[in-house]
């Protein structure tokens, strides 16, 4: 997507390209789909970039309060905005909008879990919900005082969560952390920061056992995908597997069918192999 930048100042920039370009109706949306998706024209694809990126702008707006720049916020946005026309599909009677907004939020979402800590962490699913929801709670428990959570507040925020009370806590030390370099000597003797720093990596039994687990759930798989038939294997492969996935019209015209005969035929396999794997999994542990 070509975005004009200034190098002074490319968020004024961004707000310019905002101002001078028109929204689009659903009938032109629809054109423009139509014109991107079946002959790759590559303006069409340009225009409804251009034409959302109020989207972008809108909800970069939700995530000001984590201090990053708004530019890097934006150019996060963009590129989520371009996978998600990859994978538009109108026939789900859906405007790109509302399509499109999950996926520029994702993509902002990872950017600010990954860098407004000061320690990048794993990016777990307890971490992601304490991230975004733990300040409106701390806030609602201890007021403006803005004090340490108690052992009784952590473990309520752990309750209404589903997140263990230990998490909660690492949460609320990353937090509160003021940037700071990990070279930087915090003692007389000179001793670095960063070498203070708990260590909260898998032990090796439990990287063993990950791995283990995760060979054995590959095995299980592998079994599974022979009970598909070819064109099965081919759709998900291509709908799914790949980095870019097919458009269901490309198959639709390999296959010689429509492109909601191939959605249905991609949804049965993935059930297929959703439904054998865990069919497999009790009778595995116990053999």
């Amino acid at each position: 997507m070509s975005i004009p930048r200034s190098p002074a100042d490319p968020a004024a920039a961004f707000f310019r390209t905002l101002r001078e370009t028109p929204m689009l109706s659903a009938e032109e949306e629809s054109a423009l789909i139509a014109r991107w998706r079946d002959n790759g024209d590559e303006t069409a694809r340009a225009r409804l970039l251009h034409a959302h990126l109020r989207l972008v702008a809108k909800t970069a707006g939700q995530f000001k309060g984590y201090g990053l720049a708004a530019a890097d916020l934006i150019a996060e946005g963009n590129l989520g905005l371009v996978r998600a026309l990859e994978g538009f599909e109108p026939e789900r009677g859906l405007r790109f909008s509302t399509y499109a907004q999950w996926w520029v939020r994702a993509a902002m979402f990872e950017h600010v879990l990954r860098f407004s800590t000061p320690v990048t962490f794993g990016l777990s699913a307890e971490r992601k919900k304490l991230f975004f929801k733990l300040r409106s709670l701390k806030a609602r428990l201890t007021g403006p005082s803005g004090s340490a959570l108690s052992a009784d507040e952590t473990a309520r925020v752990a309750a209404d969560l589903g997140v263990r009370p230990e998490r909660v806590t690492e949460m609320e030390r990353l937090l509160g952390q003021a940037p700071r370099s990990l070279d930087a000597p915090v003692t007389e003797n000179g001793v670095p920061f960063g070498e203070l720093l708990a260590d909260d990596r898998p032990s090796a039994e439990e990287v063993l056992g990950e791995r283990q687990e995760l060979m054995y759930r590959r095995e299980l798989l592998k079994q599974a995908w022979g009970h598909l038939s070819e064109r099965e294997q081919d759709i998900v492969t291509h709908r799914t597997l790949r980095d870019t996935p097919l458009r269901l019209e490309d198959l639709a015209q390999r296959y010689n069918i429509s492109r909601e005969r191939v959605r249905q035929i991609e949804a049965s396999a993935l059930a297929k192999l959703k439904s054998l794997v865990r069919a497999a999994l009790p009778a595995a542990k116990t053999s």
